[in-house]
């Protein structure tokens, strides 16, 4: 019994290790200090240079396998560098939820077209939708339809309050889907047609054959702090949480900054430039560490930035990426990677991505320092073999359990296997749902590690359980079966 209660314990403090650490990640500071005036482009270049250097050591700290970026103004290529296995700006690499923004101006080049009214409900476009004329299709740009989280075109319905932003990846899903019964053409057609031919965007994509053949470069999960390659998981149902209208269309960052340009042209022949104003300023207010106010495929932050940003970020399975602009200079960003680590590398890509907006405007950039990587990674490496070792301990020690099933009370031995084999078990495959809000299934896609590791922990669990149950029936039948022997051969 002791050494089971040195085991709760242990778990226990896994566990705090386990909240602390994933507060601490979601609540990362970003280094947005306080001295901004934009450094211009001088003859030698020297901020694109600085960037450059910055961006090379910061790569290597933060060990993925490829990087790109994509830095313009209206008319020219500030610069275009390429790090790791990418060897060119027109690889395509996925983008994640910077699709939404492809979403968004599609949606208004309908609007402008008189197809589609932002104030409509949604149900005027589809006749299949669930939501009883409640939601508009504004309220799928701006994210305030009360969708829920983690839904997907299959079971979706209000479960948030209307008009307060809550992000779900199925309202800018049901965006694609309007957009195709309103224009009559595929979404990969739509987008194609309308916006990546007009803008020469050749190595840009929405189906996945298509960015093989534009040379899409090898994605990446991240196991243990080790970057497996991976294929990509591109949505294959309606059932698909990310959508590619939500988050899996493809594209280079020399394409991205054509994309860019667009907007800081005014919208050249795509989109007019009252468009481009709603997309960016037709938002909500999002309370977060660094306050920000959501408009239509846009994320736009003002404080503490002394320049406003307008932005978007992307995370799928096997890829990262983030595009800005800076209205006041007129400057687009755009840089991509081909991994996922979540907990760690995603911290650092949002620190190296702002970094390059800082160091636009003036300021310092955040640094990455030598071992921080590696660090981070062994000391969840640590928790995940704890919850392992904890897991896997019972089954090792059965020969001391079976010695011991003589001696001490039932009730006790009872309550033990109930509470190590089956109440911490089922506790841990709830750790994500209930430090987290975030489903295993989600678990399983993004942070692949974890959940191996939740699920076969809980499996050992749950076969040690049933193990000592089989040896305790065994045991007290046998010890009824010799009191029922010996009351019958006492002699009378």
């Amino acid at each position: 019994m002791v050494i089971y209660m040195k085991i709760i314990k242990s778990l226990c403090f896994f566990l705090c290790f386990v909240v602390l650490s994933g507060i601490c990640f979601f609540n990362t500071n970003i280094n947005c200090s306080q001295t901004f005036t934009f450094a211009h482009q001088d003859e030698n270049n020297t901020i694109y240079n600085e960037i450059d250097s910055y961006l090379a050591d910061a790569f290597a700290k933060a060990h993925f396998p490829a990087m790109s970026i994509t830095i313009v103004n209206k008319e020219n290529v500030l610069l275009s560098k390429t790090y790791g296995d990418c060897k060119s700006a027109d690889t395509p690499f996925l983008l994640g939820s910077v699709s939404k923004s492809f979403t968004a101006l599609c949606i208004m080049q309908l609007v402008e077209r008189g197809k589609i009214d932002l104030n409509a409900p949604i149900s005027t476009y589809l006749s299949k939708s669930n939501t009883n004329n409640a939601i508009t299709v504004r309220q799928l740009l701006n994210h305030t339809s009360g969708l829920g989280e983690h839904q997907n075109l299959g079971n979706y319905k209000i479960v948030n309050k209307q008009g307060e932003h809550s992000y779900a990846n199925v309202n800018y899903s049901l965006l694609g889907k309007i957009i195709e019964v309103v224009s009559e053409l595929s979404y990969e057609d739509y987008i194609s047609e309308r916006i990546f031919e007009p803008l020469s965007m050749s190595k840009s994509a929405a189906t996945y054959e298509k960015a093989k053949d534009n040379g899409l470069i090898d994605t990446y999960e991240n196991w243990f702090g080790s970057n497996i390659k991976t294929a990509p998981k591109f949505p294959k149902s309606n059932d698909a949480w990310i959508s590619t209208s939500a988050g899996y269309l493809s594209s280079s960052t020399a394409d991205l900054g054509k994309y860019l340009q667009m907007y800081l042209r005014g919208g050249q022949s795509i989109i007019s430039s009252d468009s481009i104003n709603k997309m960016f300023y037709e938002n909500v207010e999002v309370q977060a560490n660094i306050p920000y106010k959501y408009g239509m495929g846009w994320t736009l932050t003002n404080e503490p930035l002394k320049q406003p940003a307008l932005r978007h970020s992307g995370l799928v399975e096997t890829g990262m990426a983030t595009i800005y602009i800076l209205p006041e200079s007129e400057i687009g960003i755009a840089i991509a990677v081909n991994t996922n680590d979540y907990f760690v590398g995603k911290d650092l890509m949002d620190r190296i991505d702002w970094s390059v907006i800082l160091m636009l405007t003036g300021d310092k950039p955040n640094q990455i320092t030598a071992n921080e990587y590696v660090t981070r990674h062994f000391l969840y490496d640590l928790a995940y073999f704890v919850v392992f070792a904890i897991s896997i301990l019972p089954l090792c020690l059965i020969i001391m359990y079976k010695k011991r099933l003589t001696t001490g009370k039932l009730r006790v031995k009872i309550s033990i296997l109930i509470l190590l084999h089956l109440i911490l078990p089922i506790f841990i495959l709830l750790i994500p749902q209930m430090f987290f809000a975030t489903p295993l299934w989600v678990v399983s896609a993004f942070v692949p590690d974890m959940f191996t590791t939740i699920v076969i922990s809980s499996c050992l669990l749950f076969i040690g359980g049933i193990a000592k149950s089989i040896l305790l029936i065994i045991k007290r039948k046998s010890i009824l079966n010799d009191k029922l022997k010996f009351i019958v051969d006492k002699p009378i």
